[in-house]
């Protein structure tokens, strides 16, 4: 039975396949993209900003990249994490996202104490079939549905408490189903949230200060990037039509599941291998040069043609998140005695910026997953950690964008698509329409 339908699946591929050229003479913006590369404007929000380029005459300008919270700039909010003695930059990020401005200080203990201890204590950690902690993870958020007691309350703060009992949850999720042990609270009550993940990550091994502010500032760059990023627009077109959080988080997760959107960081990390594999200290700019070639011509790497960590859908001449983490990460490889290791990766970033200039003709920069998976490795974390931490980390941006959404934008996100397939009639009916004609 199931060879019968896969093969009259197979003999149907042909009904589905739409000619490319049908999207420009219908002037369909496929994938929400405009010719220029721009993405389509589809809605309003006053939580985060991603500035890359000006538009100028209907073209693009390279500027340097902004990434602003609240109308904080993420670079002045990671200057603030330096100035504090405690490791908390992730919460007064969060803070800010979902409540719209900075915290006062027992304000911010409060929230930090509810993200610690706004978990559902009854779950039960199950050891799952998947491999995979994202699926993992969604199953365990839409399991707090079931245990909440009146789950499809509508009320603005009421979705912002279970929101927190989301995020709450999700480190105990994730190390649990990693683990294969049930952690059912967080291991250093005095300490700041990215310590405990550090910490339930790396199974309780000590860490330095610096290690905690690298997955610390690590963490305030990944909380937000926008509405139009997939996993935060899969969660708001999903929060329009007046559902539970729960399913919109869940929705979300799903969407960094797949390698285009969540997975980036793990795939900077085995072309570092190669990288690393290849080159040294010694090797020549000419070497470095080479092999940038080779991995367009997909004649190295993982044959996809693409260097990754490099070019961005937004930022053009520079990513914000990726300057700020780099210099994190510089004094984390001398502490660690990896300079040398730094040193190649910034040299190989900067020959593959000009290769793909060259070939291309436009502005490129390192995005932030260049020296994430860098970041990562040096911090002794599970490179199949790497995407549900970036999960952890946006589910602030998520839960505040479902509260803007709930609040403002009531309509139900309904977009239309065009018919261009044929006209027919059954041949059991020819004849007798032919007889009605």
């Amino acid at each position: 039975m199931s060879n019968t339908l896969k093969a009259a699946y197979r003999d149907c591929l042909t009904e589905n396949s739409i000619a490319p050229d049908l999207y420009s003479t219908y002037h369909v913006k496929q994938g929400l993209r405009n010719e220029n590369g721009t993405g389509v404007k589809v809605g309003l929000t006053r939580i985060c900003d991603v500035v890359g380029y000006e538009m100028i005459n209907s073209h693009k300008h390279p500027i340097d990249g902004e990434l602003i919270y609240r109308g904080y700039s993420i670079k002045d909010l990671v200057a603030l994490e330096k100035m504090d003695t405690k490791i908390r930059g992730y919460e007064i990020a969060a803070f800010l996202l979902i409540f719209g401005r900075l915290p006062e200080e027992n304000e911010l203990e409060e929230f930090q104490y509810a993200i610690k201890h706004h978990f559902a204590s009854t779950l039960v950690f199950e050891t799952y079939r998947t491999q995979d902690l994202l699926n993992a993870m969604q199953i365990e958020v839409l399991k707090l549905y079931g245990l909440d007691k009146n789950p499809d309350t509508d009320t603005l703060d009421d979705r912002m408490m279970k929101g927190l009992c989301i995020l709450s949850s999700l480190p105990l999720f994730v190390f649990s189903v990693y683990s294969k042990r049930k952690i059912s609270s967080y291991p250093l009550p005095a300490a700041g949230f990215a310590e405990n993940v550090l910490w339930m990550a790396r199974d309780q091994q000590p860490y330095t200060k610096q290690e905690a502010r690298v997955l610390d500032v690590l963490m305030m760059l990944h909380a937000d990037h926008g509405g139009g990023n997939n996993s935060t627009f899969a969660n708001v077109v999903i929060s329009s039509t007046g559902t539970d959080i729960y399913s919109c988080v869940s929705a979300a997760i799903g969407s960094l599941k797949g390698p285009k959107h969540g997975g980036a960081a793990g795939k900077v990390s085995g072309q570092t291998q190669l990288l690393l594999k290849r080159m040294n200290k010694d090797s020549s700019d000419e070497e470095i040069f080479a092999l940038c070639e080779e991995i367009l011509d997909k004649k190295a790497g993982d044959g996809s043609g693409l260097i990754y960590g490099i070019g961005h859908a937004i930022y053009t001449k520079s990513d914000p998140r990726c300057q700020l983490i780099k210099a994190e990460v510089r004094r984390l490889a001398e502490e660690k005695g990896q300079i040398d290791t730094f040193n190649i990766m910034e040299r190989f970033e900067k020959a593959a910026i000009k290769t793909m200039k060259k070939r291309k003709g436009s502005n490129v920069c390192a995005n932030v997953d260049y020296y994430s998976g860098f970041a990562y490795h040096m911090l002794g974390i599970d490179q199949s950690l790497y995407t549900p931490l970036f999960a952890i980390s946006r589910c602030a941006g998520w839960i505040a964008h479902h509260l803007e959404n709930r609040q403002n934008n009531r309509k139900l996100i309904r977009p239309a698509n065009i018919y261009v397939g044929e006209h027919r009639v059954p041949d059991a009916l020819k004849k007798e329409h032919e007889k009605n004609a």
